[in-house]
């Protein structure tokens, strides 16, 4: 199926959340870092599912299908599992992250966010300004009166970017994909409907925040974001969110997902606890997907695989004691 009507049937069945994952774009994105896509798509008299999945590596020679927030349809999520595990070849299991919680299948730590905050972009700019609390208007007032400005870059500059993630991931604790993930993404990306875009937040002529977003389906995702150890107090995070929310807005879309945030009642020591107040003091609704979910096509392997995980997780709980 060619891209035009590939993202047809996506848009007609897209989650709220992370459907520029199913998109043509985003499939070729992932051919071009090295990896195999399949796209599915079955119509028959139980339904419509469709489903883009990649292959991912194991050890010792082994793979899975990953299919990022989807399958999608409306065709009976019992039959959407049996045809995934049917027609997707070679792979020890398929992991899904459908809207609907599957039967029969192993919930897995989340690969893509099941909890997210979506602003409705629908309302304007003064109902989305009123919507903030009171520190987050406060902080774009402040990053503004600093001189913090915001530049989208036509050509972009892969090596500031990567330079702010080296010095997030450092500071937050979490790891990076390869620098060629973001320049492939962001070169592959250009055209199309999902389109990749890259924007920085400066101050005093250096980069202090950057921003990857993705825009699909009227929805601008917030992908990746990094900033840097310096001038924290000009909050220039905060005025690149603020560009971003208003050329979306102006450019007719109708929602912003902030991608990600800790579950309802979380602890505040989760991990996202930090960033999860930076994201909610922009409003926003949260919208809860049922998750990441194993389907074993080969149980043999994938039994291997849940026990070498177990004994990794223990590894690092007895670290920690």
């Amino acid at each position: 199926m060619d891209r035009l009507n590939w993202n047809k049937r996506v848009k007609e069945f897209a989650p709220r959340s992370g459907a520029f994952l199913q998109s043509f774009e985003w499939g070729e994105f992932q051919a071009s870092i090295g990896r195999r896509v399949e796209r599915i798509l079955v119509e028959d008299s139980r339904g419509v599912m469709l489903a883009q999945a990649v292959l991912l590596d194991l050890p010792l020679g082994q793979s899975y299908w990953q299919v990022s927030k989807g399958p999608l349809g409306n065709m009976p999520m019992p039959a959407m599992i049996r045809e995934l595990a049917e027609r997707l070849p070679v792979g020890s299991f398929v992991r899904v992250e459908p809207e609907l919680a599957p039967k029969k299948t192993w919930k897995v730590k989340d690969v893509q966010p099941s909890v997210t905050s979506i602003l409705d972009l629908t309302v304007g700019k003064e109902a989305i300004a009123a919507g903030m609390k009171p520190k987050t208007r406060y902080n774009i007032r402040l990053a503004d009166k600093k001189g913090v400005t915001v530049r989208a870059t036509a050509e972009p500059v892969i090596e500031d970017l990567d330079r702010l993630l080296e010095q997030t991931a450092v500071r937050d604790r979490f790891s990076l994909h390869p620098l060629l993930y973001y320049a492939r993404m962001l070169e592959v990306m250009k055209g199309g409907e999902a389109v990749a875009s890259l924007a920085f937040a400066d101050y005093d002529g250096r980069p202090l925040a950057a921003n990857v977003t993705i825009d699909f389906n009227g929805q601008r995702t917030y992908l990746h974001g990094a900033s840097s150890n310096l001038h924290r107090n000009v909050m220039a995070p905060y005025a690149l969110h603020q560009y971003l929310i208003d050329e979306a807005i102006d450019a007719g879309m109708t929602s912003y997902d902030f991608w990600g945030v800790a579950p309802v009642g979380a602890s505040k020591k989760h991990s996202w606890a930090g960033i999860t107040q930076f994201k909610l003091g922009f409003g926003g609704e949260i919208v809860v997907a049922p998750g990441t979910f194993d389907v074993p096509t080969n149980m043999i392997v994938y039994s291997l695989y849940r026990g070498s995980k177990l004994v990794q997780k223990m590894i690092k709980l007895m670290k920690r004691g």
